[in-house]
């Protein structure tokens, strides 16, 4: 019996070009996790608007992040799956570590394709997404289960759907956030989190509880999946850790794009209310992410300090991701050792 742990996530340019993101695009625009509407709607994005105009304009803002040795996803991903295998490693354990993307190399199916030829029966499948989500970790999942639908003795199969409960992922943050925030010296704090439109939310609320408001307060079995709930319970457990008046924090979605309502309060609106308020020195946390990326660099670190700048804030700090901290190689390592061993009960 061979165990194997795949880190999961969704991928990221090869390069910071237009032919890089056209690459890249070919296959995000092309999930209908992700972009759920007709088909044809969905190839007429993606072919006619998406890959001739958005994918040249976006390259350039991938060139502002670009770190020496690639994209910082990609950078990152690669350090942490060295850092868990070592640990496996170290420990005499017969763990295999890989990493799959949904939208670039190494592809889920290729991951999968290796872990078939290295006698793998046994596989964690951990995706490196905090929170649930249709449209990140449905999407991988499917992407595992179509994989495996070509193995001549298919493995058996352990999901974990999110990190946010996770003892050692909120102790990450909480120390991460001990080392960068001067928690005292600033006026507020704001929990970022990559938004969804309203209609996924509901698509997937089986039960109807959704009101998204107080229904977040609390994890129950009607809503245990549900994303918005998910990012709340994020901030609440990384703040409970570190014991931080719940007056000094909020919660706010970024990313969102489109004609449709998104989940909110949404992040420009929000940090105008703050400076309105006299809240002039903030910082902006986003465990929503597990990296640092276009979406946090860029949008946060960019465009966002300038919206704040503009509205007559004083500072702004973009709080560093979890990206290659130590702390949080042990945590992946620690979180991935748990699910085996109860992996291994189970079967």
């Amino acid at each position: 019996m061979t165990q194997a742990v795949l880190l999961m996530n969704l991928g990221t340019p090869a390069e910071p070009t237009a032919k890089g993101l056209r690459d890249f695009y070919r296959y995000f625009f092309a999930d209908p996790y992700v972009f759920d509407f007709n088909p044809v709607g969905r190839w007429l994005l993606r072919n006619m608007i998406i890959l001739p105009f958005r994918a040249p304009r976006i390259a350039k803002d991938y060139a502002e992040i670009w770190m020496d040795k690639g994209s910082p996803l990609k950078v990152y991903a690669d350090e942490m799956e060295a850092s868990v295998q070592q640990a496996f490693d170290a420990q005499g354990r017969d763990v295999l570590v890989r990493t799959g993307m949904a939208y670039s190399k190494p592809f889920v199916w290729d991951a999968m394709a290796e872990l078939e030829a290295a006698g793998a029966t046994e596989i964690l499948l951990l995706p490196m997404f905090p929170q649930y989500s249709t449209a990140t970790t449905a999407s991988v999942f499917n992407s595992v289960e179509k994989a495996v639908k070509r193995w001549k003795t298919p493995p058996r199969l352990h999901f974990v759907d999110d990190l946010f409960q996770e003892t050692a992922f909120i102790k990450a943050w909480a120390s991460l956030l001990k080392k960068h925030v001067d928690y005292d010296a600033l006026d507020h704090v704001i929990f970022s989190y990559h938004g969804v439109p309203e209609k996924t939310i509901k698509k997937a609320d089986a039960a109807n509880v959704c009101q998204f408001g107080g229904c977040c307060d609390a994890v129950t079995d009607s809503n245990k999946l549900c994303y918005r709930m998910q990012c709340m319970q994020t901030t609440a457990g990384i703040t409970r850790e570190l014991g931080w008046d719940s007056e000094k924090y909020s919660v706010a979605f970024q990313s969102r794009f489109g004609p449709l309502p998104w989940i909110q309060p949404y992040l420009d609106d929000h940090i105008e209310e703050l400076v309105g308020k006299g809240k002039k020195r903030i910082a902006v946390v986003t465990p929503s992410f597990i990296s640092d990326c276009l979406e946090t660099l860029f949008e946060i670190g960019i465009e966002y300090r300038e919206q704040f700048d503009e509205a007559g804030g004083e500072a702004f700090q973009l709080v560093p991701n979890l990206n290659n901290d130590k702390g949080w190689f042990q945590a992946v390592h620690a979180i991935a050792s748990a699910h085996l061993q109860q992996f291994s009960l189970v079967n």
